[in-house]
């Protein structure tokens, strides 16, 4: 075996050497900070920089066995460089920079993940939450790009005049987001709604997913997402379906008015409702008139198609938030106690 062969093995296994403890290190210390309340992004840059020293170890080892000392091969590389830069000082300014901003976004998403944990905790609403760890997450990033700046030598007065100059032109183009920025912190501090809430707008109708500073996102029924601008939620009516415990649901109910018999009808009604299991007995379910009509020969346009005069009555009754399938159950009830009727449900005031 000739020495160049022996020399390529040692060079070989040195650097598998050092791979290896490298990923071992990262494997224990991923292992170890994954119990902790660290978010997962600056974990895996933790764990990144854990094989570093090893790899370095590992290119020293072998540039010596080849006969070169690591700095000559900065040296030679900055010699045949087109360009005459100080390259061991570009690596390190790039280096430095890339770890400083993958840093900022791991601290940011760390900050955010507390923050949420811990105004869970002191019962603070989650809008609030989520606009403190934005706001956190900015701050940080903020923060590494002033970093970052200074690593490179450059002075904060020439990107500062240049955003302002930015920020006044764009404020005439950028106007709705703007006003959907404005209409987004509103409602994080405000809290007309949360994460969770059944809400309607005069378009769409769902539950909300997330409230972000410019949309907010919504699933409808058909489980498709909508996204809202906040100004519109900011400036329209915006009806909340889940803020209180319980609901009123609403049928009316039209027969003959040969078949109506005031005080059995209106009992056999108002004991079939109460009658359906989960329907709430207070507030107590109500029973109006809504209507007497005559056909003169006709049909009165019910379902039924009743050519005689009918009478409409107008059932309101209470179920509890997310008991929707009680009105069916309720209207099921009600035509087998009144086969002759016609039912149909009519959507509380403000309701599309």
């Amino acid at each position: 075996m000739t020495d160049l062969t022996i020399q390529i093995i040692i060079i070989v296994a040195s650097l598998l050497v050092a791979l290896g403890v490298g990923l071992l290190l990262r494997y224990l210390l991923v292992r170890r900070l994954k119990k902790t309340v660290l978010d997962n992004w600056l974990i895996q840059i933790f764990g990144f920089l854990i094989v570093i020293p090893p790899a370095i170890a590992g290119i020293i080892v072998a540039s010596f066995y080849i006969g070169i000392p690591a700095t000559d091969l900065l040296l030679y590389l900055q010699l045949v460089s087109p360009v005459k830069i100080n390259i061991p000082n570009l690596i390190w300014q790039l280096a430095l920079s890339a770890l400083i901003i993958l840093l900022a976004i791991g601290v940011g998403r760390t900050l955010l993940k507390i923050v949420t944990v811990r105004t869970a905790k002191e019962h603070i609403g989650i809008n609030i939450s989520i606009l403190l760890g934005r706001i956190l997450y900015t701050v940080v990033l903020f923060i590494a790009v002033l970093l970052i700046l200074t690593i490179w030598n450059i002075q904060f007065g020439i990107p500062a005049a240049v955003i302002s100059f930015i920020t006044v032109g764009f404020t005439f183009v950028l106007q709705d987001l703007l006003k959907n920025i404005v209409a987004g912190i509103y409602i994080l501090v405000e809290g007309p709604f949360h994460i969770g809430d059944v809400i309607s707008t005069d378009v769409y109708s769902g539950r909300v997913e997330d409230v972000q500073l410019r949309a907010t996102k919504l699933r409808i029924a058909s489980g498709e997402q909508v996204i809202v601008p906040n100004s519109m939620l900011f400036t329209g009516i915006v009806v909340n379906k889940t803020i209180y415990d319980e609901k009123r649901s609403t049928i009316v109910i039209t027969m003959p008015l040969d078949k109506y018999d005031k005080e059995q009808t209106v009992g056999c009604i108002l004991k079939t409702i109460k009658g359906v299991t989960g329907v709430m007995l207070k507030p107590e379910p109500t029973l109006t008139l809504s209507g007497v009509a005559g056909a003169f020969g006709s049909s009165t346009g019910t379902v039924s198609g009743y050519t005689g005069e009918i009478i409409s009555l107008t059932l309101r009754f209470w179920i509890p938030e997310g008991g929707d399938a009680l009105v069916s159950e309720a209207m099921l009830a009600l035509r087998e106690a009144l086969p002759y009727a016609d039912l149909s449900i009519r959507e509380p005031l403000g309701l599309l």
